[in-house]
């Protein structure tokens, strides 16, 4: 089969599911095996369907090859947020997420953008939760994953930082805790080290992809602390140093 055609169907069923509230029962063998580049492009091909794009997830380590999901403009909420879970198992993470103040569509002469021109772009930032919620069957391969928005359910953001550099650090402070427990208490440990080091990889990414970054688009960039399963009744309450708690509740 075509891979044009693969995309278009792993696309297709993605859709379904989303729209039906529930995850795919079983994924076809010859859809899982889509690689890197196909999964990106039946994500656009998601994307193109649901509407504008209002971020990007992206996780990226030291100097290696990252990995991004998609984000619609309709699956970012403002904290406090109520959701409505019915029909997922999703997780939550707590993480930092970047504002983009100005357009990167690309240098002229054809060069990445540097870390301080990326840095420069950013208007804020703020604490977020990433909300995950898989479209696909139980531990589906690591390309199908990615072609699925990377598990993306949504964003909760909080209030909005405009003097972002001093609180965005190696060593900040995050707390999340659902329905009164303790889930994560930690100093540091972000997966990138630096919260902000993958943005500069985001954007020349997205450069390569025919897809840059827009301003008032929103990054985030990894947990601190992992995911946690919350479910319909729960509260999940967030706080990193320097910004503002965020708190989303999850309707019974």
């Amino acid at each position: 089969m075509p891979d044009g055609e693969k995309i278009r169907r792993l696309a297709g069923l993605l859709l379904e599911a989303r729209a039906a509230a529930a995850p795919l029962a079983a994924l076809p063998d010859d859809l899982a095996s889509i690689d890197a580049a196909g999964a990106d492009a039946v994500q656009l091909l998601c994307a193109d369907r649901l509407g504008p794009i209002g971020g990007y997830k992206v996780l990226q380590v030291a100097d290696r090859d990252g990995s991004i999901g998609f984000i619609p403009a309709s699956a970012i909420e403002r904290s406090p947020a109520m959701l409505d879970a019915a029909g997922w198992r999703l997780k939550i993470e707590i993480e930092i997420a970047f504002r983009i103040g100005r357009d990167l569509p690309g240098r002229a002469d054809g060069a990445p953008y540097s870390v301080e021109e990326v840095r420069a772009a950013v208007s804020g930032a703020f604490a977020a939760f990433e909300i995950l919620g898989s479209r696909l069957p139980p531990n589906p391969p690591a390309p199908a994953a990615r072609a699925d928005a990377m598990s993306n359910h949504g964003l909760v953001v909080g209030p909005e930082l405009g003097d972002w550099q001093g609180a965005v650090r190696a060593d900040v402070t995050a707390t999340l805790a659902i329905s009164g427990r303790v889930v994560v208490s930690a100093t540091g440990g972000h997966p990138s080290v630096d919260p902000f080091h993958s943005v500069p990889w985001l954007a020349n990414a997205l450069v390569r992809l025919g897809r840059p970054l827009v301003a008032g688009q929103v990054v985030t960039t990894g947990a601190f602390g992992g995911s946690h399963p919350i479910a319909p009744g729960d509260e999940a309450v967030g706080e990193i140093a320097g910004f503002e708690p965020i708190s989303i509740r999850l309707a019974p």
